[in-house]
């Protein structure tokens, strides 16, 4: 008999012989081979079929793979629907300018909110000060605290168009890509080093970092970043001819996000770390760009959402061919060239002393010495050859690629039937149609890109508007970003995620559009205070008990700092921040307790790691002051005081961050050296600018932490704390430094209030 393929499952008609199969599915597969069963191979793969027989979607076709295993049921899941229009919402087909498609979306996004605050029986709060719209702006798009300058200046723009003014600026700024770069790297698990117990270090992977926070800042359309990452290589044929085909072989830095185990040859375990490997990149893939948990089905069929185990595997073999290159020339063609002709002038000058040296016998007493002269100078001439720039990425291994197989159980020693590269099968179950773009490469990549990227994917749009809804408002319209299944959260507004979705396709893919039309809406500019909502003749604790969880948004969420704009804001308050562009990353210093608990540190000590790079490069502090993102992340040692306000796992895309409330935060924000650094050079910042005077620099010192001036009880406060610090720190035997001590008391104390802390 026939074994079954995995798109089979026998229709059953009692309840007793359904859940035999179902117990059997869990214990033996979804009818693979059991473990009693040889590990065969069909002769053909299973997806092969031609093009007469292609099958329709689980919708509409009963021979459907998906619409099979899960008896029809499951297709009711709102996010394999593509986004529709309400029937409230008109579209101007005409209106495809940046202006009115803008206005357009602003105007809906309200509209749509306010629909369903009506509903509810709920209004909206009043608009927040300008003092707090500067900062939740600037926080917002670019990670860092308004200057004293620019609040007081917008405070004071009586024009109509100030606040857009104020969005334009922010967006324009440098400081913007390095902030939502941030936000990208931590769905791809972006780290700079390897993993595993060796953790080494990757020195080209910042190449990757910085063509993200270039991409951010270009306005790169979303489509073509996708295109870039999956399939740069498959976009350029031959040495880049410009900085944008560089970019899309950077870009492929992707592909080499996961963690590598170097241990695997040693232990002959090559072929379980590729298991591992292909299936991260597929289920990162899907995670990051789908919203869809493709790691539930890898070992059997998804027990929720209508992905079928070879949905997984389907996916896998778009990767089948990756090949990781450390050596991928990023140099440009022209320059290529030159330093091919230089490189060649310098073996021209080598050529006769290489000729005389062959002639001699290095044995030879007579020899040794010219020999050892002539090697002496070889080495200086061979000094003077340039290498081209090379980037960390990856291409496919040629015109073909591995066979691609089901594993038994998730079991990569035990494959079954073969698969071919293909979509999600409830959409299409057929293979992919892949058309290579050249010899040397199988296009498979490209194909999934392309599918990925366009417009009629249900998924790609969605995701990407719901996370930066989700960074404006602390959770996206969708809690799940990352699951957009049955067991992930519903929209709370679908109407709004379907008409952003759209918006933001009709819009060119543009991120910084949907930034504009989110950010310029009434519902982002209320006040988050639901006792100051100015309205008045509305009962605020029958809102809360309505809609405690603020789902509607009849108010803003307050939103705590994440780690690195914790740090981040703690150097530009204290004038020290360098704003480096990009570059390799800067090692801060980490206690030698911490280091030396880590065993591929430990074990890179005094060089025993053989050049693996496992160790911890530490910078001069001066080099570390830099944006968060352009410090090193390792994977097994993360940075203490980033640590402990949260950071990510590095192993795994991260759709949203924990934001914790404990004791440690407290302690590291206050006692630690970094901070007491930081407060320092605060004071003497404070100190320089507002001179002896007290309330000066209690004015000086809330307008350059809160962008606002102290009220008379806090000023009173102040001036307290700094008259009693100056006086202890003179007891203990600080006369000259007294004042200054204080006066980072001072600052120590403000760096730790809420209104530091959290985003109003």
């Amino acid at each position: 008999m026939q074994r079954p393929s995995v798109f089979f499952r026998p229709q059953t008609a009692i309840s007793l012989v359904a859940a035999l199969v179902f117990f059997s599915t869990l214990v033996f597969g979804n009818g693979h081979a059991t473990t009693n069963e040889k590990a065969v191979v069909d002769d053909q793969p299973r997806d092969a079929s031609p093009l007469a027989q292609r099958m329709g979607d689980a919708f509409t076709d009963v021979n459907n793979p998906i619409r099979k295993i899960f008896d029809g049921e499951r297709l009711d899941l709102w996010s394999l629907k593509r986004p529709t229009v309400g029937e409230s919402i008109s579209i101007n087909e005409n209106s495809q300018t940046t202006d009115v498609a803008g206005r357009l979306v602003l105007e809906t996004i309200d509209r749509l909110i306010q629909k369903r605050l009506t509903d509810a029986g709920i209004a909206s709060s009043a608009q927040a000060d300008k003092r707090t719209l500067i900062r939740r702006l600037s926080f917002d798009l670019t990670g860092l605290p308004p200057t004293p300058a620019e609040a007081q200046s917008f405070v004071e723009d009586s024009s109509p168009k100030a606040y857009e003014k104020l969005v334009e600026r922010l967006l324009d700024s440098p400081r913007y890509g390095e902030r939502w770069a941030r936000h990208w790297l931590d769905v791809v698990r972006y780290a700079d080093t390897e993993g595993f117990e060796r953790d080494e270090f990757r020195p080209l992977a910042w190449q990757y970092r910085d063509y993200v926070i270039r991409s951010f800042n270009q306005d790169k359309p979303y489509d073509q970043f996708i295109r870039e990452q999956l399939a740069g290589d498959e976009l350029v044929n031959g040495p880049p001819k410009n900085a944008d085909e560089a970019d899309k072989l950077i870009a492929t830095g992707f592909l080499r996000l996961g963690q590598w185990d170097s241990t695997a040859p040693i232990f002959q375990e090559e072929v379980r770390h590729r298991d591992q490997q292909l299936a991260d990149l597929a289920n990162t893939t899907g995670s990051a760009f789908l919203g869809l948990t493709f790691s539930c089905c890898q070992c059997h069929d998804h027990k929720y959402d209508p992905l079928s185990q070879a949905d997984h595997f389907r996916l896998r073999a778009f990767f089948a061919g990756v090949t990781p290159r450390n050596d991928l020339v990023i140099e440009l063609a022209d320059d290529l060239e030159e330093i091919g002709k230089h490189n060649a002038e310098v073996d021209e000058e080598a050529a006769p002393l290489k000729a005389e040296q062959s002639k001699l016998d290095k044995d030879k007493n007579e020899d040794q010495p010219r020999y050892e002269e002539l090697s002496k100078t070889l080495a200086e001439i061979e000094t003077k050859k340039r290498s081209p720039r090379m980037a960390m990425g990856a291409t496919d291994s040629g015109a073909d690629a591995p066979a691609t197989h089901v594993f038994y159980q998730g079991d990569f020693s035990q494959p079954r039937e073969e698969v071919l590269p293909g979509f999600v099968s409830v959409l299409d179950p057929n293979p992919a149609v892949i058309e290579p773009p050249r010899a040397d490469t199988t296009g498979r990549r490209l194909a999934l890109a392309n599918w990925i990227a366009s417009s009629d994917n249900p998924w790609t749009a969605r995701t990407l508007v719901n996370r930066v809804w989700q960074h404006h408002f602390g959770v996206g319209l969708v809690a799940t970003a990352n699951d957009f299944g049955f067991s992930g959260a519903r929209p709370t507004n679908p109407e709004l995620l379907d008409w952003l979705a759209i918006a933001f396709i009709n819009d060119g893919w543009s991120i910084k559009k949907l930034h504009r039309a989110i950010v310029c809406s009434a519902t982002y500019r209320q006040t988050s205070d639901a006792a100051r909502r100015g309205t008045g003749s509305h009962d605020n604790d029958q809102y809360q008990e309505k809609d405690p969880a603020n789902h509607l948004l009849w108010r803003q969420n307050v939103v705590r700092l994440d780690a690195e704009t914790l740090r981040d804001s703690l150097l530009s308050v204290s004038g020290s921040l360098n704003t480096t562009d990009s570059g390799k990353p800067r090692w801060p210093h980490v206690p030698i307790d911490l280091l030396h608990a880590q065993p591929g540190i430990l074990e890179a000590k005094d060089g025993g790691d053989g050049g693996r790079m496992q160790g911890w490069y530490e910078d001069p502090i001066e080099e570390t002051d830099v944006r968060s993102v352009f410090l090193a992340r390792k994977r097994a040692m993360p940075i203490p005081f980033l640590q402990a306000f949260d950071l990510p796992d590095t192993t795994v895309s991260c759709a949203r961050r924990d934001t914790t409330v404990v004791a440690p935060q407290a302690l590291m924000l206050f006692n630690s050296p970094e901070s007491i650094r930081f407060a320092l050079i605060l004071a003497e910042r404070v100190a320089e600018e507002a001179g002896v005077d007290p309330a000066s620099r209690v004015e000086t010192l809330f307008r350059r932490a809160l962008s606002r001036s102290p009220d008379t009880k806090e000023k009173a406060i102040c001036l307290d704390l700094l008259r009693r610090h100056t006086d202890q720190h003179r007891m203990e035997g600080a006369e000259n430094q007294a004042e200054l001590l204080a006066l980072r008391d001072l600052c120590r104390a403000v760096l730790n209030l809420n209104e530091f802390m959290y985003i109003d």
